[in-house]
């Protein structure tokens, strides 16, 4: 028999994230919708006034209100409610940018054969992620973060018969199964005694199928989880669920709104001279102190720190360190609590103090310091995450197939069916015979129809299992073509779902537009500036010439120093050099600082960027000649002379080269970009709708 250790082992029902706490939706009052709905109506309103003209192109408020959010970093700011300035540094930015792209079109850049080519890869790998996002995934992700509202306390029982040979699932004995315990439930038997009788989850049955912890969104199989969550309270599945371990039965015992809550305790436990009576006197005796003080978080912390034989926590005052759900457990870790003191913690109202809570490790006192709900932004992330590594893969798949379905796009099974006559469907692609017995007719019928249009013919497609690379050691079966055919024909579908997408999502043609606009602005560009930023010595030392830059060197300090590990003799040595004894003796007899007593406490001429000693002598704010110290220094003390002072002065050109490169670069950039523009603003005039800025910006200066 199939051998179910777990339902978490075996179905992947165990949290995969540290899912933080619920968003719950609060209801808007009928004067905030009137003030967010006109307020989008104002925003619409201005979104097709022209800002500016570049030549013949309109620039309009929309296409620069889109393109600030995205590049500034603030999607939710928009370009009107921004100071005038900072709007129009940004226009004169996009101007800018539409001047190149023209340019780039003026040239024929668009029309070169490697740019299209790399147009049309990014528009391919554009358009797969944005169709499965619209198809898929953006309703995918808003029903689980529809679903991480509420955690749910489920069972399941497992039906998994299976085949003693292969172990693997009959789906159809499992199925049965299900049913007939299904007809059982429905007749009035008890769920959890089902659950102990039948079901093949060893880790659950015993507990009447219950699962040790809440689930929500994201925290199970597909299947179940669609399951549970279309259940009510105290409901279960009225017909098997189906998934690749077996079938299920789900029922929901309670749900509840996703909290966090964060808590701390005092763990008492039985070591030592304590025994059981003993921890139950040292509680009490702290459960009433803990009254006394009004529940006092101050004092629960100090008591924790003192009493607690959790150490990890105690020397937190009690705290357990992060937010807690039923559903994710412990926010940093997803570390688990036990039943009874999960159970007490939540029953608690915030700044609440449990009675006494039996554990296996020993009797706690919880205190529940606060509960809140988590971030939306955070929350959605966290959605992303878990849908892309649990269901994005099976969901494309079914996707796809769902096409195929669609355009009748299949196999022609009469030819099939001669096909596997004709060769030995024991082997594998491997073997380069596999084609000889299929004669010159049965080769040209098609074998796998692609709608109306033209599909493959088994010549076609064995010369592709032949050929390909990826189509290495596939099974000679219906299996091993179906998993060829899916290689060989995705993308044909992709391209085909894919290929009006303009047409259909207006933001999609912008983002193909913007993708293929930055391709033409890299190359134009790479022609105008790039190639010509070479570092030319002649001018860049007249740059270095007539650059009001401050290339100065740093301040340098030269001092010697005694450093010793005890503060007492530091402070004695100090005494020692106030009192007239040479430092310079004295360090080479006593620093402690590896090295030093040879170069007598020397450290010569040191830029504080490069020696943290010297950055320490400069915080000093020194006078050449004067002592200092002791001070702290990492495990010691130091006392220094402060010998010398090297002042800043302005860096010859060789001593500059370094820091004069790159500004010689950006001003030659700046040049070169300049004057590009200049010349393409003379065919393409850029000119500003003052009339049209005045209406949005007039209250802002």
């Amino acid at each position: 028999m199939f051998n179910a250790k777990s339902v978490f082992r075996m179905m992947a029902l165990v949290t995969l994230v540290a899912i933080s706490a619920t968003v719950v939706a609060t209801a808007q009052s009928k004067k905030s919708k009137t003030k967010a709905s006109s307020k989008a109506s104002s925003a619409s309103s201005i979104d097709a006034l022209v800002l500016a003209t570049v030549g013949s192109e309109s620039i309009v408020y929309a296409d620069v209100d889109r393109a600030f959010r995205k590049n500034m970093n603030r999607r939710d700011t928009r370009l009107a409610d921004v100071p005038r300035d900072t709007a129009m540094d940004f226009l004169r930015l996009y101007t800018n940018y539409r001047l190149k792209v023209h340019d780039a079109k003026d040239r024929g850049i668009d029309s070169d054969s490697a740019v299209k080519a790399d147009i049309l890869s990014n528009r391919r790998l554009l358009s797969e992620t944005f169709y499965f996002d619209k198809m898929i995934a953006d309703a995918r992700i808003a029903q689980l973060m529809d679903r991480r509202t509420r955690e749910l306390e489920i069972g399941v029982i497992m039906c998994s018969v299976s085949n003693p040979t292969t172990r693997d699932v009959d789906s159809a004995a499992s199925y049965a199964k299900a049913v007939r315990l299904i007809a059982a439930l429905r007749g009035g038997a008890s769920f959890e005694q089902v659950a102990r009788d039948s079901s093949d989850d060893r880790e659950t049955a015993p507990k009447g199928g219950r699962l040790p912890n809440f689930i929500t969104g994201g925290t199970m199989i597909k299947s179940v989880e669609d399951a549970a969550f279309a259940l009510g309270d105290g409901q279960f599945s009225q017909q098997p669920v189906q998934s690749r371990f077996g079938s299920f039965i789900v029922k929901v015992f309670r749900s509840q709104p996703r909290t966090l809550v964060r808590a701390r305790h005092i763990l008492i436990s039985a070591q030592g001279e304590l025994d059981s009576a003993g921890v139950d006197a040292r509680a009490d005796s702290l459960l009433g102190v803990l009254k006394a003080a009004n529940n006092s978080v101050e004092l629960f912390a100090e008591l924790a720190k003192k009493f607690s034989d959790d150490k990890a926590s105690a020397e937190k005052g009690g705290d357990l360190g992060s937010f807690y759900s039923r559903s994710g457990g412990l926010e940093a870790s997803n570390a688990r609590l036990v039943a009874a003191f999960e159970d007490a913690m939540f029953s608690l109202k915030d700044g609440g103090i449990s009675a006494k809570v039996r554990s296996p490790f020993g009797v706690h006192i919880i205190r529940r310091d606060s509960t809140r709900v988590p971030d939306a932004m955070v929350e959605r992330e966290s959605a992303k995450r878990v849908y892309r590594r649990l269901y994005y893969e099976e969901d494309k798949r079914n996707l796809l197939d769902s096409l195929r379905t669609a355009w009748n796009w299949g196999w022609n099974m009469p030819v099939l069916t001669r096909t596997f006559a004709s060769i030995d469907t024991t082997k594998n692609t491997t073997d380069t015979s596999w084609t000889a017995n299929l004669d010159a007719t049965l080769r040209s019928e098609t074998i796998y129809k692609m709608g109306s249009a033209d599909g493959y013919t088994l010549g076609a497609f064995a010369d592709s299992l032949r050929r390909r690379a990826d189509m290495r050691a596939l099974t000679l079966n219906r299996a091993g073509f179906d998993r060829a055919i899916v290689k060989m024909t995705d993308q044909m579908l992709l391209d085909k779902a894919t290929a009006n997408l303009e047409d259909r999502y207006p933001e999609f043609k912008s983002l193909i537009q913007e993708f293929s606009d930055g391709i033409l602005l890299f190359k134009v560009e790479e022609q105008e500036v790039w190639s010509k930023l070479r570092f030319d010595t002649v001018e860049a030392r007249v740059f270095f010439d007539t650059t009001k830059a401050p290339l100065m060197t740093p301040a340098k300090y030269a001092f010697t120093e005694i450093f010793v590990t005890n503060d007492s003799l530091a402070k004695a040595l100090r005494r020692r050099v106030d009192a007239g004894e040479d430092i310079a003796e004295l360090a080479a007899q006593l620093t402690e600082r590896s090295g030093m007593r040879d170069k007598r406490g020397n450290h010569g001429l040191l830029d504080p960027a490069k020696s943290k000693l010297a950055a320490k002598v400069r915080d000093l704010a020194p006078t050449a000649g004067k002592v200092y110290g002791p001070f702290k220094d990492e495990f010691g003390y130091s006392i220094v002379r402060v010998d010398n002072i090297e002042q800043p002065r302005r860096k010859s050109f060789e001593e500059a080269l370094p820091d004069l490169a790159p500004l010689y670069q950006d001003a030659l950039q700046k040049r070169l970009q300049e004057a590009w523009l200049s010349k393409v603003r003379t065919k393409h005039p850029v000119t500003l709708n003052n009339d049209n800025l005045d209406k949005i910006f007039s209250a802002k200066r």
